[in-house]
């Protein structure tokens, strides 16, 4: 096609992919703003780091870190030595530092508490509150007057009280909570989730729940071309089917855009009180509507690939909340920190080991900074940034969640200059230092190794470059997505606890094995493949996520509710045993040709229902509301028989 060929639409569309296809400069991949940013002329007024939650605090010129590998919260001096460790529980974290008070706040996930600590020359445990099922995130008001406690499992914002852990206050949450931010004026709270495409915003006078829409940046339009009034180019000796057959000026549309959702939003962080930011991915679970399908692949289509990583900015200031996204090159973002004294946003995701600096974050000259790469010693070896915090001199402190390790960049020089990068904004390697590994690992060898799999993006696992198990399913549940995988409609089941004892696998229960299922997702994302000792350690770690924990519900409903399933409704004819499964497959009216009966452990954590996902709740799929039919008749269950059922399956 000659140049000629093209219109001006196409030619701009194609400048506007460059960073797509990796020929613009490197630092505008890093972080690129899609509309104006919100911000003014001047910096945001510096916001305390005890406002949001985290796993990390920088604590004089060391750190504080709860490791959740070895449920150990640590204090590191300044070359991140431990000075100070006290055990926590499996599985702890986040906390929060108040500098005030010299005390922590740190999460006992599996507790159900909050432990209080005094942080001296050494750790002193002071308090253990209780909270309601499966705290996921702690955070300070303003002068530390509450602790505020997202709980996962029953779905609530709590308010304790600073000095006794009395409650104070509660408001209602929807699933899967994770991160949690509070105004520096005390006036608001965010409240972020991984299977949500939406962030809470509690009015911190009133505790009223205000949803928030998160939106994500569209993808490139494909380019439109346009062919000029001109015969087909053939050759001379064929001028008769020139005449017979002239070219007409054709206009090319580009194909309707796929669904996008947002989901994996596990932090936020105020930028003052007008202005907070919220790491986020967005999935495109089903291919370019009107296209041919896909039918080996997960998703994408188009200029939608099936995912995506993306920084929200909500600004709160007037009478209409604004909002503008921006993409950013991390992998499963879920570290936050800022610089308020010199107004630079780090954005880190522990699936790779690159974190983004944004200078100007909360002003109108918002862009990106630095690249900060952290290489480890040896150089085979991954971080997994979980964690970041500012020091008050300026160095970013960052968690290297795999490698129980702090690792500090020097950002401000003595005479207080910035670092500088190299022309295309990468930090210098002697920029990195990296402290010893502070705690043994809880896990073996093997479930170490698949922990780095499933979380870090691979050639051998996916020919996306973004896109890793952890991707649909964070924390080992699941992303509350339908896919379109081989020709069916297959939402993402949860992992967690659900595996062991409970073959076969996949929805029809084609792989008798889990090292066969994992060999086959990997096929289907088009990865290389793994070898039998990686896929070993993927299935290792797999196994050992632990399980969803289970709301709080009325005991005598539970029970009744029980009475229900294991006799009116018929339910454990097929879900029996630890698992609740029967490991055997069925046919069903309007499924799958065959369907593996599932496992109900962690029910409520895994709506929608059905393979298809076409039942949203518990309600609707024991009321017959979803698109399997034939399972069991429950027509004739009283109002009260459903509720009661609901309450014992949501137990599981």
């Amino acid at each position: 096609m000659s140049p000629r060929s093209l219109s001006l639409t196409a030619v701009a569309s194609l400048i506007a992919a460059l960073p797509a296809l990796g020929l613009a400069a490197p630092r505008d991949r890093w972080f690129e703003l899609v509309g104006r940013p919100l911000g003014g002329t001047a910096p945001a007024l510096p916001t305390p780091a005890y406002l949001s939650t985290s796993r990390f605090a920088a604590v004089d010129d060391g750190a504080l870190v709860i490791d959740a590998d070895s449920g150990t919260l640590i204090r590191t001096d300044r070359v991140g030595t431990a000075i100070a460790q006290l055990a926590i529980g499996p599985d702890a974290g986040p906390l929060t530092f108040d500098p005030g008070t010299r005390r922590a706040y740190v999460v006992d996930r599996r507790a159900d508490r909050v432990v209080v600590v005094t942080v001296g020359d050494g750790l002193v445990r002071t308090h253990a509150w209780s909270t309601p099922v499966e705290p996921v995130a702690v955070a300070l008001t303003p002068g530390g007057r509450h602790v505020l406690v997202v709980t996962g499992a029953d779905r609530a914002l709590v308010a304790l009280d600073a000095l006794t852990g009395r409650e104070a206050w509660r408001a209602p949450l929807g699933a899967e909570p994770r991160g949690l931010a509070v105004s520096p004026d005390g006036t608001r709270a965010l409240v972020t989730y991984v299977s949500a495409g939406a962030v809470d915003v509690i009015d911190l006078a009133s505790h009223a729940v205000a949803p928030r829409v998160l939106a994500s940046p569209e993808p490139e339009p494909v380019p439109v071309l346009r062919f000029a009034r001109k015969p087909l180019p053939l050759p001379m000796s064929l001028p008769l089917l020139n005449a017979a057959f002239p070219r007409k000026s054709v206009r090319k549309s580009p194909p309707r855009r796929p669904r996008r959702f947002v989901r994996g939003a596990f932090a936020a962080l105020f930028l003052g009180a007008g202005q907070a930011v919220v790491p986020f991915q967005t999935e495109t679970p089903v291919g370019q509507p009107g296209g041919d399908e896909d039918t080996g692949s997960y998703g994408g289509g188009g200029a939608a690939p099936p995912i995506e990583h993306h920084l929200a900015m909500l600004g709160f200031s007037g009478d209409r909340p604004r909002q503008v996204g921006a993409r950013v090159q991390v992998v499963a973002p879920r570290a936050l920190a800022w610089d308020g004294v010199r107004d630079a946003l780090y954005v880190a995701g522990v699936g790779a080991d690159r974190i983004v600096q944004v200078t100007g974050a909360s002003q109108a000259r918002a862009r990106a900074g630095l690249a900060i790469v952290v290489a480890l010693p040896g150089g085979t070896t991954a971080c997994g940034p979980d964690g970041l915090a500012v020091a008050p001199d300026g160095d970013l402190l960052v968690w290297c969640a795999f490698t129980r390790q702090v690792v500090r960049v020097d950002l401000v020089g003595a005479d207080g200059a910035w670092t500088a990068g190299d022309a295309g904004g990468r930090l210098p390697a002697s920029a990195v230092a990296a402290g010893p590994v502070l705690a043994p690992s809880a896990l073996t060898a093997a479930q170490h190794a698949g922990l780095e799999l499933f979380h870090r993006p691979s050639r051998k696992t996916s020919d996306s470059p973004a896109l890793a198990c952890v991707s649909c399913h964070p924390d080992g549940r699941a992303d509350g997505l339908s896919w379109r995988i081989e020709g069916h409609t297959l939402q993402t089941p949860v992992l967690a606890g659900r595996i062991t004892g409970t073959h076969p696998y996949k929805w029809d229960g084609g792989d008798p094995t889990l090292a066969a299922s994992i060999t086959g997702t990997v096929a289907r994302l088009g990865g290389r493949g793994l070898a039998p000792d990686e896929v070993a350690a993927l299935a290792a770690y797999v196994e050992r996520i632990p399980s969803a924990r289970t709301p709080t519900r009325d005991p005598a409903a539970v029970a009744r509710g029980q009475f229900v399933f294991d006799g009116k409704a018929g339910c454990k004819t097929c879900h029996d045993g630890a698992a609740y499964t029967d490991t055997l497959r069925y046919r069903f009216k309007g499924t799958l040709r065959q369907s593996d009966t599932p496992s109900l452990r962690g029910l409520a954590a895994s709506a929608p229902y059905y393979h298809d996902g076409s039942a949203p709740t518990l309600e609707v799929l024991v009321r017959g509301g979803g698109a399997v039919h034939g399972m069991a008749d429950t027509r004739d269950l009283s109002d009260a028989e459903v509720t009661d059922l609901v309450a014992f399956l949501e137990t599981r």
